[in-house]
């Protein structure tokens, strides 16, 4: 039979006269079952027979690759959060904003800038930035993203420096679950006291005692150095946590 194995046959229908033959599947395309011959004379163009089978089947494989494709996408997007959701990722997302005690660093960094404005001018005078150019706006932090380490369960640790201010650039770079006496620590840097010597010190000691609303004491030591960073960090340690991870308060319905 002309067209295809006569043994694979179906049924052909006008779509326009409903008149049916069976014909192969694939019929040629001068294959004269293919067409309608009494509507094709009734009009300019030949009209075609369609398969119901065919056409079914053919839905059905659409429907399929429909499926395929979805579960395609899926996989893709699976593929995507697993690989955005890594201890590592998820890590380095929420401490690039936050530091030790879930401190907001940037309105931490924007609300210890402002307290400049209140330090005395005697101790204003030891300050290049804040005391003869008079920059208003706060620094920019950013969390390094070297030297961090992640484990499996997300804890996180640094093994490089704590931080470093860069003073002619007024920016500050600080390690991840960065502590509120090393930013402060930089904070001070970039207000203009760039050696650790006793008007660094006296204006950090003064940042924290106005932050806290405490005192600091440092008598002891007779070297100035990171030792009193030390010791401001256990001194402000139970106030800081107390500060940041003050409990949510529901407001009443």
């Amino acid at each position: 039979m002309v067209g295809g194995d006569p043994m694979t046959q179906t049924r052909w229908k006008c779509p326009t006269c409903g008149h049916g033959l069976l014909a192969p599947t694939r019929p040629r395309l001068n294959d004269v079952r293919r067409y309608c011959l009494p509507c094709s004379s009734k009009s300019t163009v030949l009209v075609e027979r369609v398969a119901p089978a065919l056409e079914a089947q053919r839905a059905k494989r659409n429907v399929a690759q429909r499926e395929r494709e979805r579960k395609a996408r899926q996989q893709e997007r699976d593929r995507k959060h697993r690989a955005n959701n890594t201890p590592r990722k998820v890590a380095q997302r929420k401490w690039s904003t936050v530091g030790e005690y879930d401190m907001n660093i940037e309105r931490e960094t924007s609300r210890l800038w402002k307290l400049f404005a209140k330090m005395p001018p005697t101790m204003l005078q030891a300050s290049t930035a804040i005391g003869k150019s008079k920059r208003l706006d706060p620094p920019k932090v950013a969390v390094k993203q070297k030297n961090w380490n992640v484990d499996r369960e997300g804890r996180t640790w640094s093994s490089g420096a704590l931080g470093y201010a860069y003073t002619s650039q007024h920016r500050i770079a600080v390690s991840p679950k960065v502590s509120w006496v090393t930013l402060a620590h930089e904070i001070v840097h970039c207000a203009g006291y760039h050696y650790h010597d006793r008007a660094f010190y006296n204006a950090l000691k003064w940042l924290t005692e106005t932050r806290f609303k405490t005192s600091i004491d440092y008598s002891k030591v007779t070297r100035y150095g990171y030792a009193i960073d030390r010791m401001i960090e256990q001194q402000t340690d139970d106030i800081v946590r107390a500060e940041f991870k003050k409990p949510i308060e529901l407001k009443p319905d």
